[in-house]
């Protein structure tokens, strides 16, 4: 990635400025003027400007989760969702919402923590990327937020509401999370679905990518002729 950056910053802006003013200086003032030293340090000043563009897209938050959906004899009722925060973030939020970073999180502290440091994420998608049938869902309600402090971890479990009939015709989802922005990287846990099967439909699910889960679901037809 340095070697992209260096060749980048030679080739657009040292080299290419340099070849023309050539052109448009007299060589006897070339010579004699520091123009050299000049863009030697302009250089060194876009580099560390394009590395500073670079470490601003870097990740500053890791999240790990787990998504395991819910059935009924219907079909799909909805998402639970587990997120398991880095320890850095974790630190963080239990130092400015709780008073005792040692302790369980209260039920006032999980209620701040709700209004002020997950609510805002509705402007987000909450980072779902989730598709029905290849076409996208916009979540709308959030329930059964709760933050737990698990040895030096925080982790936000919640309920994403989400009712899908299981029909003859095969439903196809593709779920993932993702920051756009990419200041969070947020990735599955190994075991990051879990299925409990249903007598009434017939589940299955893949790994698309590294990131995305692809479950389809369908009803069995269990009529005795």
């Amino acid at each position: 990635m340095n070697n992209i950056i260096k060749e980048g910053v030679n080739s657009l802006f040292f080299i290419d400025i340099y070849d023309f003013s050539k052109k448009i200086l007299p060589y006897k003032h070339r010579k004699k003027s520091n123009y050299l030293n000049i863009m030697k340090k302009l250089k060194i000043i876009f580099w560390v400007l394009s590395l500073a563009t670079l470490l601003s897209s870097h990740p500053h938050v890791w999240i790990e989760y787990r998504i395991n959906p819910v059935f009924s004899d219907v079909g799909l009722e909805g998402l639970q969702v587990e997120w398991s925060f880095d320890e850095m973030f974790s630190w963080e939020i239990m130092m400015d919402y709780t008073e005792n970073q040692n302790c369980n999180i209260s039920e006032t502290e999980n209620k701040i923590i709700e209004k002020e440091a997950f609510n805002y994420l509705s402007e987000s998608n909450y980072f779902a990327n989730f598709h029905l049938n290849g076409e996208k869902k916009t979540i709308t309600i959030i329930t059964d937020f709760q933050a737990e402090k698990k040895d030096d971890i925080l982790i936000y479990h919640f309920f994403i509401p989400w009712k899908v009939e299981a029909t003859s015709k095969m439903n196809n989802l593709e779920i993932s999370f993702f920051d756009e922005t990419i200041f969070c990287e947020i990735i599955p846990k190994k075991d990051g679905m879990t299925i409990i099967q249903n007598d009434n439909i017939l589940i299955k699910s893949s790994m698309v990518n590294k990131i995305t889960y692809n479950l389809n679901f369908i009803k069995v037809n269990n009529e005795v002729e």
